[in-house]
């Protein structure tokens, strides 16, 4: 089978883009701040968090030499446009977050083949899609991952208090509510924001690596999104 990628659910074969050759894809580094201590030397501090990664590719396409131009155009136009998931053939079931994506100029090697490198930056952990789908509370109490911020659906009416490793946060609850601690941001199903039904901290709903606790008010029904992740 062809080595492919997929952007925002698009393939590159789709777009004609083959792939000259796998992309080296670093490994994120971690953030780390440094004190100069007179008479200790420097003493490093790890923050526990990770800088993110820019993943280049480089790709051809063969397109007929009057239809060259219009071939890029929409390669630029699929890539250039709304950012999302990067997956790879070759790792199946995982995907990366893009942040923003710059292309280079394109070369036209001969009349017909065309040769253009894009670099994707990314959030610097690879998402697992099986961590994208809700699950009862008691499936995902045990983190074997990184540590990852879910999403929680809460379906209820009034106010409750939804309790992560003994830490809580109060919710307004109108019908359902899903909490994005990711994007820490607070919403219904139809798309209505409700940043101000919450009181508390989106970091406090975090999934340590791990067992966590995880209850909710009696009278609410609770599904969590893990949103499980890997370095």
């Amino acid at each position: 089978m062809q080595y492919d990628f997929s952007f925002c659910g698009e393939t590159g074969h789709w777009y004609g883009l083959r792939i000259v050759r796998r992309p080296d894809i670093p490994a994120p580094e971690e953030d780390v701040e440094e004190y100069d201590i007179p008479g200790r030397g420097v003493l490093m501090v790890r923050k526990g968090t990770y800088r993110d990664i820019v993943i280049p590719m480089e790709a051809n396409f063969r397109e007929k030499p009057e239809l060259w131009a219009d071939r890029f155009r929409k390669c630029k136009r699929w890539l250039l446009g709304p950012v999302g998931k990067l997956k790879f053939s070759d790792d199946y079931g995982k995907y990366y977050q893009v942040k923003r994506v710059l292309i280079m100029d394109a070369e036209r090697e001969v009349r017909r083949i065309g040769r253009f490198t894009a670099e994707f930056t990314c959030a610097p952990y690879q998402y697992l899609e099986e961590g994208d789908q809700p699950r009862a509370p008691e499936e995902v109490s045990y983190n074997p991952y990184e540590v990852s911020r879910p999403a929680y659906q809460i379906v209820g009416e009034g106010v409750c208090t939804l309790t992560v490793n003994g830490k809580t946060v109060t919710a307004n609850v109108g019908q359902n509510l899903t909490i994005d601690t990711e994007r820490m941001i607070s919403y219904r199903q139809d798309g209505e924001m409700m940043n101000t039904a919450i009181a508390g901290d989106y970091e406090d709903l975090y999934l340590l690596k791990g067992e966590n606790t995880i209850a909710i008010s009696a009278g609410f029904t609770l599904l969590v999104v893990p949103k499980w992740r890997v370095l």
